[in-house]
């Protein structure tokens, strides 16, 4: 089990300065991972918002073992190619540290921007934008005819990216984006509609979903929830290791940077 930090980007986690340093004390207490919400600003937030790319460079910059990452990044909202260079240039500053997590994000990233937010068209340019993100990070000439996106004599260098993809459950329809991807962030909600842990239950249903839309066998299974009852501990992490959860998550969105630093210097679970 390795075990991550996973953060907001907005308020008072709205300064890369605040990241950058959350970060650091993190590779010091022995985290394996430090993750960055991918938003847009919009009034349900508290300001300032921070730009993810720009602020995972400067924790890039002064860290050297930890893995980075924005978790997840709404593809439709943004352009493949972009992604894929920013993504490329990333993975070059952190020595091979990155990993790109990618969903489909909220329906406002879109609507509120004056954009189409249907979820079955989302799903289905993630797909289309993932499938170009492979071709794009192998390094070949990429010639891409897909319903969304287009790519015609192009060519990246090859880098090895590691992507994972991200969605709600249970689910109707197959795993959006996870043909060839190399882990799942699944996101499941209570009544109350609050982020909770899956259950070992649900987990192995989860993962034969993933399995079945075209994720890999060995793929990274990664858990998180907000709630305090989910940070988390040696004892469950065991649990949900043998289910075979290779990534937990301690969430800062409820914890003011202050008392995230104080959890972060306490260190993962042994």
């Amino acid at each position: 089990m390795r075990y991550g930090i996973y953060v907001p980007s907005f308020g008072p986690y709205g300064s890369p300065a605040v990241h950058r340093d959350l970060a650091v004390a993190a590779e010091e207490a022995g985290w394996h991972g430090y993750f960055l919400w991918d938003i847009l600003p919009w009034s349900g937030y508290e300001l300032p918002v921070a730009e993810p790319w720009i602020t995972l460079a400067a924790i890039a910059q002064v860290t050297e073992r930890i893995q980075v990452g924005p978790m997840i990044v709404p593809l439709p909202r943004r352009r493949p190619v972009k992604v894929a260079l920013e993504a490329s240039t990333l993975q070059d500053l952190s020595n091979g540290r990155m990993i790109l997590g990618l969903g489909t994000g909220v329906g406002w990233d879109y609507s509120r921007f004056g954009e189409s937010a249907k979820r079955g068209d989302l799903a289905h340019r993630l797909d289309d934008g993932a499938d170009l993100l492979h071709k794009l990070f192998s390094g070949e000439n990429v010639q891409h005819d897909g319903p969304y996106y287009k790519a015609n004599d192009v060519q990246f260098a090859k880098v090895e990216i590691p992507i994972w993809t991200s969605g709600f459950w249970p689910r109707k329809g197959p795993v959006r984006g996870a043909r060839d991807a190399d882990g799942l962030f699944p996101q499941i909600r209570d009544e109350a509609d609050d982020f909770r842990l899956p259950t070992i239950d649900e987990l192995r249903t989860i993962r034969t979903d993933f399995l079945a839309a075209g994720g890999k066998d060995d793929a990274d299974i990664v858990i998180w929830s907000p709630s305090e009852a989910g940070a988390p501990n040696s004892e469950r992490a065991k649990l949900y290791e043998e289910a075979g959860v290779t990534w937990w998550l301690q969430d800062g969105s409820e914890l003011a940077p202050d008392e995230l630093r104080r959890r972060i210097e306490a260190g993962p679970p042994a």
